[in-house]
């Protein structure tokens, strides 16, 4: 079998500048990742010796000239240091364990902070491709035509959106050809979260930072401090650029307690990704009111499970209030006519020199926190959420 990721920038654009923090900043870090099959998905026989091989491909890449040079004039703010490490960095199979007995696929990812990071993205691309190739499942005759009606009807709405499906599409080829298609409305689709798509395609990579950031803050700083220190330490990475920030790693209402004058004003707005996106949207919104801060300068990138429909009612509703984005991933990556894979690999432990720490997202949505049991509760009793479910 041919090699499913073709290049080291076939990932999100967001774990490229993550991994820009964590290399200068954090560079002692280690770290260990979990796949999490929340879809209970039962992999067939032999797809661990699969995965195992197309990870040994994954080996080969680098970061070619031609690559680099396009990724320093695509964006102001990655560090030349830094793309020429990139140049030298190669993917070690060793960090990854895999393990499967009947269906159940078990991934773990353990090693420094700065070199495991780039795993993620493109190894959850990889399992969902390889899931569908080692099935005989292939996309239906109208997936194509469905693409093209969504970016015709958010288009029509006025609505600005950017395509955020690497991670469970259905395949590179898939997400590629949706990109063409959404690319005709230039002004309104702003571009792809892949850089390896964005090069291809003459588009912009899009992406600031996801949760893992803050959360392995809570190895050194717990979880009081955590967002505000990964914030404090991405202003001092980008001075500006970038000025998304994520809400929801511990509950969109405990980020508010810490998102002062200072980080309000300073970030261009945020990303909002689990919960009720108007409730979080209305709770955001009445936070900037409260500080006399002009909400129609600030910009909101909705993210969580939506589709067409759900991103312009929520431009519909708030548009006139604030800029709203719609981040748009499987939707848009994997409606070929077969069920996504619902799955994700999670940040679970850190040591930033203090030994390896439990880590935790509490998120917005009830019932949906990530981490050991234990930890979840001594959470929540630091941050005062007792008997938040």
């Amino acid at each position: 079998m041919n090699p499913i990721i073709p290049s080291i920038l076939d990932t999100d654009h967001y774990k490229i500048t993550m991994g820009q923090v964590v290399f200068n900043q954090f560079p002692n870090a280690l770290v260990r990742y979990e796949f999490i099959n929340r879809g209970k998905t039962s992999f067939p026989p032999g797809f661990d010796k699969a995965l195992r091989a197309q990870i040994q491909m994954m080996a080969a890449l680098r970061l070619a000239g031609e690559e680099a040079q396009w990724y320093r004039d695509a964006v102001r703010y990655l560090k030349p240091t830094y793309i020429e490490w990139l140049q030298g960095y190669r993917f070690n199979p060793d960090e990854v364990t895999i393990t499967q007995e009947g269906g159940d696929l078990r991934v773990t990812i353990e090693g420094p902070g700065y070199r495991t990071i780039l795993w993620e993205v493109s190894l959850l691309s990889l399992i969902s491709e390889l899931y569908y190739r080692l099935s005989g499942i292939e996309p239906d005759a109208e997936w194509e035509q469905r693409a093209e009606q969504k970016a015709k009807r958010m288009a029509h709405a006025g609505l600005h959106w950017i395509d955020f499906g690497s991670r469970r599409r259905f395949s590179l080829a898939v997400q590629e050809e949706v990109n063409i298609r959404m690319k005709a409305f230039p002004g309104l689709f702003l571009g792809s979260s892949n850089p390896y798509i964005c090069k291809r395609h003459g588009l912009t990579p899009m992406g600031t930072f996801a949760h893992e950031g803050p959360m392995a803050m809570q190895s050194l700083y717990g979880p009081r401090m955590c967002s505000r220190i990964w914030m404090d330490a991405w202003v001092r990475e980008y001075n500006g650029d970038l000025g998304i920030a994520l809400t929801d790693t511990l509950t969109t209402p405990v980020f508010l307690r810490y998102f002062d004058m200072f980080h309000a004003k300073l970030f261009d707005g945020v990303r909002i990704d689990s919960g009720d996106p108007v409730e979080v949207a209305e709770m955001v919104l009445a936070h900037y009111d409260s500080m006399n801060i002009p909400t129609r300068s600030k910009r909101f990138v909705f993210s969580d499970s939506l589709d067409d429909e759900r991103a312009i009612a929520l431009h519909r509703r708030f548009s006139h209030r604030c800029m709203v984005t719609a981040g748009i991933g499987t939707f848009l990556t994997n409606d070929c006519g077969a069920k996504p894979l619902n799955m994700v690999i999670k940040l679970v432990a850190a040591d930033l020199g203090v030994g390896f720490h439990d880590l935790v997202k509490l998120s917005d949505d009830i019932g949906k926190h990530t981490g050991q049991t234990s930890a979840i509760e001594l959470c929540q009793r630091d941050l005062g959420l007792v008997g938040r479910e």
